[in-house]
Order: C-alpha cells, then sequence, then structure tokens
C-alpha cells in the first residue's frame, strides 16, 4: 500500500452532491489509516499521509468554491506541521484582505459548513495581516501557532508579509519566547503534579509528552531557524544520538496516539483505562508469563517519556545557555579539581575526567547530595557522563573503590532527594545496579499504584530524606524523630530502594528482594548486622500495614505477636518509617490521617511493650476500666449510673477499647437517656478523632437484624467513607457500634450541620429499619470497571477473639460494606469486628464473626453458605 494511492486520486464532480463526496473521500482516507496501521506501516508515514489528504480535500474544495486571492488558508499547529492523526484537530487561519468582498465571505462559511458536515472537526479563525500582528504581538500561543504556518491555498505574498512581520526580530526575540514558553511547560507540568507517571497519561501534554518534544523544536526554531530538528546537529544543540533517540520516542508516542484515536474514534490523548488494553493489543503486545500486555506498552511507554524528559531537559538548557545578550552569566565555584557549580549547576572542568577515572560517575552524586546550592548537572557533563556510561562494567562494579563510594553515597544523611533523582535519570544507578533495570518503566496495571515501580521507588527515597526536613516536626513528628538520630542511613536507604526490586519476576517480589539485597549487602563487605536488617526489613516491609489496617492494635495480644516478629526497637522504628513512606509514595490519594493514626499507634504500642516489660501483663483491661471510671466521675457522672449500664460489658469491651473512649460512649448514652432496662431512645454520638484521623461515629441501639447495614448504607449515602469499625454487643443485646470514616476529600466530618444531618438519619434509618431506604445511589468510579478483580474468600480461626476470621478480596463498589451485611443476615451470621483496607480499585477486608449463638463457624457447608450469599449480594449490584 503506497502512502500517495489516495490523495491525487480525489476531484470533485460538480454534477454529483457535493458533501456525498466529501463524506466518501474522508471515509476511504480513515480506511485507509485504520489499513495502514494494522499492516505495519511507519506511522510516521500515516501521520503525514493523513495531513496530505486533508490539503488534498481543502485545495479541490477551495478552487471549487471559487473563492479568490482576497483569502488565503493556512495550516497551523499540528497541522501546519504535516502531523495529523486519525481525528486530530484540523487548526485553520484564514488570512483575509482589508475589505473582503461580501460574496467570497458567504464562500468561506460555506466552506467551514462543508467541513463540519464531513465529519472533520475545525478550529478556524479569520484575520487580516494586521490582526494577526496584533495578537501576535500579545498571546506567545498565537506567535507559536504561526511559527508552524504553511500556505494550503491563496495569496503567497499575503502569507510571507505575515511570516516576516512575525518573525523574532520583530517580537518574541529567542530569550523572551524562550522564558515564555519554559514558563509554559512549568505551568503544564503542575497539572500534572510533575510526573510523567500517572495512571491515565496524556501522551501529549504530559511531562515528557510529545508536547516537550514540539516545545524543543519551537524555542530552537526562534533562536536557529532550522527546518527541522536534525538540523541543530550541525548547530551543535544535539548530537547525533541524542536526535534519533529522540525519534524512536516520539514515533514510539505517535503510535500510541495513533491507536488510541483508532480505539476511541475520536481525538483522544488521554490514555485512560477504558483504552489500554485495546490500544496495547491493537500495537502487537502480547501478554506474557509475568507481565500483560498492557504492562508492556505502558512500560515502553514510560521509559519512552523518562528519555524525552531527559534530553529535552539537555537541549532546553544547550538553548538557553547559547541565547544572545549578556543576561546570562556563568557564575562558576570551584569544588575541587575536577568539580565546579556553574549557575547552581555541578559542571565537569574537563569532560574527559568519565573516561580517564570512571569512578567520577559515582563521585559526582555525592557532591550533589552534600551541596545544597547545587540543582542539577550542566548539559555538557551529562552528556560526558553519558558516553562514559560504558565504562561501569562488571569489572567496574566489583572494583572496591566503586562498591565503597556506592555505599557511601547511601551513608550520607541526605536533606533532599535531588542526588538520587539524578542518579536514576541518569542512568548511572540502573547501570550500577542491574536489577534496578529490571524495574525501570515497570507499571503495574492497577488503581492502587500510581507511578511505575522505578518511580515510586524514588518517591519512597524522597520521602524518607523528606522527614528529615523541619516541616516534618509538624506533620510527621514520630518519623522526624527517627530520622534525625539515625546513625547509619544507608539501612533505610538500601532497604528502600531494595524494598521493591523483586516486582515482575514471578513469586513474592518482598523474598526476591530480600535475596537481592542479601547478595548485596555481603557483595559490598557489610557487616552481619547491618545485613540482617536490611534483608529482614525488605522481606517484611508490608507486614507493619497489614498488621495495622487488617488487626485489632487495641488488643494486647496482636502487639505481643507483632513485637515479636520484629524482636528489637531498632527495627520496628526503621519498619515504621520505611512503612510510612511506602503508602505515602504508592499513590496521592492512599495516605490519609486515618492510616497515619493506625501505623502510629502500632507503632507507639508496640514500642512500648518493648521497652516495658510491665506492658506485657494482659490483665490492663482492670487498669482501662479504672481509667475510664475516673474520668466520668471527675466529671460527676453517678458512679452508679455507669455501673449500671458497665454490667452488661464483659472484659473483651475494656480490652479493645481506649478508657477515653469507653468515657466517651458512656458519656453520650448518658447525656442522651435516662437509665431504663429497656431504653427505646437510640443513641448517636460524633466526633473528630483527637488525632484529626477522621471522625469517628458512635451508635448504641437495640441489636436488630439489618443494623450493620443500615448503618453503613447510611454513610455511604452521606458521602462518608468507613476505614474501620469496631462491632459490639453487651450481654442485654444492646450494640456498641463505631465507625471510623473520612469524606470523599479524605477529610473528617467539619460542620456541625453535617453532623446532625447526619445523626437524624441514622436515628431515622434505624427506627425505620424494616422500610428505609438504604440504597446506595452513588456510581462506581468509571476506571473500576476495566479491572478484573476475581472475589477471594477465606475462612480461618481469629487467634485473638477465638471467633471466625473472614478475610475478602473483591471489587471495591458503593455500598460494598451493606452488601456483605445483607449476606451476613441471610446466613445468620454474627459480626464482631470489621477492618476495612481499600487498595485503588479492590478491597481487603476482614471480618470477625460467629454463627448467633457465638459459635465458630467452623462446618465447611456453612462456609460455603456464607461464600455463596456474599458472591450472590455482590453481583446483583455489578
Amino acid at each position: 500500500m503506497s502512502a500517495e494511492s489516495l490523495e491525487f486520486k480525489f476531484e470533485i464532480d460538480p454534477d454529483e452532491d457535493l458533501l456525498k463526496q466529501l463524506k466518501e473521500f474522508e471515509a476511504h482516507s480513515s480506511e485507509y489509516l485504520i489499513q495502514g496501521f494494522s499492516q505495519g506501516i511507519n506511522v510516521r508515514e500515516l501521520v503525514l499521509t493523513r495531513s496530505n489528504h486533508i490539503d488534498t480535500l481543502l485545495c479541490k474544495l477551495w478552487q471549487h468554491l471559487k473563492i479568490t486571492n482576497q483569502f488565503s488558508l493556512i495550516a497551523v499547529g499540528g497541522y501546519g506541521r504535516g502531523e495529523l492523526h486519525p481525528f486530530s484537530d484540523i487548526d485553520l487561519l484564514i488570512l483575509a484582505g482589508d475589505s473582503p468582498n461580501p460574496e467570497q465571505t458567504t464562500n468561506l462559511s460555506h466552506l467551514i459548513t462543508l467541513l463540519w458536515d464531513t465529519g472533520l472537526v475545525i478550529g478556524h479563525a479569520t484575520r487580516t495581516v494586521k490582526q494577526c500582528i496584533k495578537l501576535a504581538k500579545q498571546d506567545i500561543t498565537v506567535v507559536t501557532n504561526l511559527m508552524e504556518s504553511r500556505l494550503l491555498c491563496g495569496c503567497e505574498e499575503q502569507f510571507s508579509q505575515m511570516k516576516i512581520l512575525t518573525a523574532p526580530d520583530k517580537m518574541w526575540d529567542a530569550k523572551k519566547f524562550f522564558d515564555a514558553k519554559t514558563k509554559e511547560q512549568k505551568e503544564r507540568y503542575k497539572k500534572f503534579d510533575g510526573s510523567s507517571y500517572d495512571l491515565e497519561p496524556n501522551v501529549k501534554s504530559s511531562p515528557g509528552g510529545l508536547r516537550d518534544i514540539q516545545l524543543i523544536a519551537w524555542v530552537a526554531q526562534r533562536r536557529y531557524y532550522p527546518k527541522s530538528l536534525f538540523q541543530l546537529i550541525t548547530q551543535n544543540v544535539i548530537t547525533k544520538k541524542e536526535y534519533y533517540t529522540l525519534v524512536k520516542c516520539q514515533l514510539f508516542i505517535w503510535k500510541v496516539r495513533f491507536a488510541l484515536h483508532l480505539i476511541s474514534r475520536k481525538a483522544e490523548d488521554r490514555l485512560l483505562f477504558d483504552y489500554q488494553r485495546d490500544t496495547a493489543e491493537l500495537m502487537g503486545f502480547k501478554d506474557s508469563k509475568n507481565l500483560l500486555a498492557v504492562e508492556k506498552m505502558m512500560k515502553r511507554y514510560y521509559r519512552s517519556v523518562l528519555i524525552i524528559r531527559n534530553i529535552g531537559d539537555i537541549l532546553l538548557q544547550s538553548i538557553e545557555e547559547d541565547l544572545p545578550g549578556s543576561w546570562f552569566t556563568k557564575v562558576s565555584v570551584k569544588i575541587d579539581d575536577d568539580f565546579q557549580i556553574i549557575n547552581h549547576r555541578i559542571d565537569a572542568i574537563d569532560t574527559n575526567i568519565f573516561n580517564r577515572q570512571p569512578s567520577n560517575l559515582l563521585k559526582i552524586f555525592h557532591l550533589v547530595a552534600k551541596n545544597e546550592n547545587i540543582r542539577g548537572i550542566t548539559a555538557t557533563t551529562v552528556r560526558a557522563m553519558r558516553a562514559a556510561r560504558n565504562k561501569i562494567t562488571p569489572k567496574f562494579r566489583k572494583k572496591p573503590e566503586n562498591k565503597q563510594l556506592f555505599l557511601q553515597f547511601w551513608h550520607i544523611k541526605h536533606t533532599t532527594s535531588r542526588a538520587m533523582f539524578l542518579m536514576k535519570r541518569s542512568g548511572i544507578l540502573s547501570d550500577f545496579l542491574p536489577a534496578f533495570q529490571k524495574i525501570s518503566g515497570q507499571m503495574q496495571y492497577d488503581m492502587f499504584h500510581s507511578y511505575t515501580v522505578d518511580e515510586h521507588t524514588l518517591f519512597l527515597l524522597k520521602n524518607l530524606t523528606e522527614f528529615t526536613e523541619d516541616d516534618a516536626k509538624k506533620h510527621y513528628p514520630l518519623c522526624y524523630e527517627i530520622m534525625k538520630k539515625l546513625d547509619k542511613p544507608e539501612l533505610i536507604y538500601l532497604a528502600g530502594l531494595f524494598h521493591d526490586i523483586g516486582k515482575g519476576r514471578g513469586g513474592d517480589h518482598s523474598e526476591i528482594g530480600a535475596q537481592e539485597v542479601l547478595n548485596f549487602c555481603k557483595d559490598h563487605k557489610m557487616n552481619d548486622d547491618d545485613t540482617e536488617t536490611i534483608s529482614w526489613l525488605v522481606a517484611n516491609h508490608l507486614i507493619m500495614s497489614l498488621t495495622a489496617q487488617k488487626r485489632d492494635t487495641s488488643d494486647p495480644l496482636v502487639i505481643k505477636n507483632f513485637a515479636d516478629m520484629v524482636g528489637t526497637p531498632q527495627r520496628l522504628e526503621l519498619l515504621y518509617i520505611l512503612t510510612v513512606a511506602d503508602i505515602r509514595a504508592t499513590s496521592r490519594s492512599l495516605w490519609n490521617s486515618w492510616k497515619d493514626s493506625l501505623l502510629k499507634e502500632l507503632a507507639l504500642a508496640t514500642l512500648a511493650y518493648l521497652k516495658n516489660e510491665q506492658n506485657r501483663k494482659f490483665d490492663s483491661w482492670k487498669k482501662t476500666k479504672e481509667n475510664a471510671l475516673k474520668i466520668l466521675t471527675e466529671e460527676s457522672y453517678s458512679s452508679e449510673k455507669i455501673e449500671y449500664y458497665w454490667q452488661y460489658l464483659d472484659v473483651s469491651y475494656f480490652i479493645k477499647i481506649p478508657a477515653e473512649t469507653i468515657a466517651w460512649h458512656s458519656k453520650s448514652i448518658l447525656d442522651q437517656i435516662d437509665t431504663n432496662p429497656n431504653p427505646s431512645e437510640i443513641v448517636v454520638a460524633i466526633r473528630k478523632r483527637r488525632d484529626g484521623a477522621g471522625s469517628e461515629i458512635f451508635v448504641f441501639s437495640k441489636d436488630v437484624d439489618d443494623l450493620f447495614a443500615t448503618l453503613t448504607a447510611t454513610l455511604a449515602q452521606h458521602g462518608l467513607n468507613v476505614q474501620g469499625a469496631s462491632i459490639y454487643t453487651d450481654a442485654n443485646g444492646y450494640c456498641y457500634d463505631s465507625f471510623f470514616t473520612l469524606d470523599n476529600t479524605g477529610k473528617p466530618i467539619i460542620t456541625d450541620a453535617e453532623q446532625k444531618r447526619l445523626e437524624t438519619a441514622i436515628k431515622r434509618n434505624i427506627k425505620a429499619i424494616d422500610s428505609s431506604d438504604i440504597a446506595i445511589q452513588k456510581r462506581m468510579p468509571r476506571q473500576f470497571k476495566h479491572f478484573d478483580v476475581n472475589t477471594e474468600i477465606v475462612f480461618s480461626k481469629d487467634e485473638y477473639s477465638h471467633y471466625t476470621r473472614l478475610d475478602i478480596i473483591a471489587r471495591d463498589q458503593p455500598g460494598l460494606l451493606a452488601l456483605l451485611a445483607q449476606a451476613f443476615k441471610q446466613c445468620d451470621v454474627r459480626l464482631h469486628d470489621a477492618r476495612i483496607t481499600t487498595l485503588g480499585e479492590k478491597v481487603e477486608d476482614t471480618f470477625i464473626i460467629s454463627h448467633k449463638n457465638n459459635d465458630v463457624i467452623d462446618d465447611p457447608q456453612d462456609q460455603d453458605d456464607i461464600k455463596q450469599a456474599i458472591k450472590r449480594q455482590l453481583a446483583s449490584k455489578i
């Protein structure tokens, strides 16, 4: 199939329906592109062919309508560059004379109408040359469009005049243009939080996307007037290797964008979950044992955008330094005989130093880490480092002095993560540590992880360095305290570096990573104690999060078992900061005040246990009861009334509930109802937790069927997400149910009015429990439907409560807890406790349950009945 096979065959027959001819031509063009892509025609050729097809259609139509040379039809934007993807907007500028003929103006209007009716998306403006000049002086976007303009039909003189009057010697000289466009870039980056690794990236506008390549071309054109990026090689702005690498990455992203348009059937630049699988399939990616086809596509995409960002940084820096004028003054400060600082960037005095002494490829990052004034590396130095990367061979990695340099880098008490990111983005990290190369650009196809594995790892390290900052005293006081006193920061940095390094190989990544770091530590002659500590941290880096979220950390036995597993205060402290840094680096939305509170409570309780033998006694519930009673009597509550309610509470209540919360429960009851063996009043109390970790909602009510389902549904109806639940029923048949919630923004209930509305709704729904509307109208997030989460239900005997533990993994959906409660009701299951864990598109919840008579549920048939009831409930709402 020839790229030119269609474009010259189009002729308008004046005797046939014009719109029908245009639509047929457009349909043939689209079909050609689809077939060409499926047959493997180079995407560069397809993009150019699409542009040529539109050129042909427009020029033939222009001639057919007999539009005079009073007007000029000009392609601008991507169309002006000759780059059109299947459904890209067609941006046009119509240059008009000073006194356009009314009849010709009508013809122009007819032209645009016909194009829209054909199905083309047209962006157009009609202006005189004077209007173009005026707007271009005011708006950087306008002058950028005009730079890329291309005459299609009309007056050549008119077009040339516009180009001359918008040239750099007339407006927007190279420096002003550079400043304005790089400012635009920074603002664009902010929209994506500076990350190239979003789950659903924008292939055009995200950092490292196609817009960054266009930016390079624009600023280079304003400075050097090249007709293509290739010509910059002779200007010594770009090397041949950089040029061909950049083009290779551009062509891959073009291919992604082209396939994305074909799949979505529109001008879609967001690589949404809706299209990712089909796009990967259309591009020819196949599933393998350890990676899905979509993960392979995204892995290559992320690597491509990283390369584009890196090369873009170099080229922009080179152009900036070469801009005319005295504004750019090189201020250099010598560091040693090999390196200096030029305008806050580290610079190799002799770029051949990396070839003569390759160990400088590691030494340079030491200098960056130790000097807060260094914000980057000069372009010439980065290029020299890249040219010398072939020096990092197995022999280089085995040299004791290089091993020591690499190890010493992690021993530095980093105040920022800049040196770490520079080491990673320069490629030196993966060169020296081949295992890191395996996770570079590796995406995990889920809603839980927002970044590639390598970028997540660097964000984790960044979080660790931020724990040393003064701001962390307020937001992460325990992390700050631990990081500040570390004598060997390499313990936590290496644990962070290796914690996910085993992903993508099949098997347990924690075990694989633990073995990798064990080999590394031994190879780098670290002492046995440090080696064991780092390997243990990698092997167990998930255990603290799982314990905090899935276990009742108010139970002393949970603390004992966790403390026995951790072993020492040092390991506990390191595991705590690693866990906090890990969760915060996983996703922007994953970390919240509730998780902060759970981890901190577990850490402090375990630390107290490890340091104080008295905390190992299991009769502490008596002290808890005494403290709660003291709080109440000091506030003038009658001990007689208190004891009336407490007579129905057993030891387990006082074990699992803190004294202050017990007192709050009791005050809420005593403040709202009289002492009565059978009070009909329902008690609802709401408070913001003192640690800010969400709202706590306490409900005291006679136990009735559907109570848990009604409560969870009511909370969901009010936009609250349940983070945890404590379920307790006393001997008199009354429930003491507590829910820990956050709203959809991750914040607690703030206003009194919100609390009042929720209290009223809870009481109303409980009183009319058989007739209340507990349907959840909230829609499931669009992305969730693209993930297959197999429902897994596992029963086991809970070693702490001695009831039955039910662990469920399922796809998250609105009202999930209410659905589960309905299944429990159908099977006559009593719920004693619930731990809620949401991981992106799926939940991993734990429920402590029993039969109605409190017997364990150990009969296989009973367990299967519950399992089937749950699956039916979940399936009914999908």
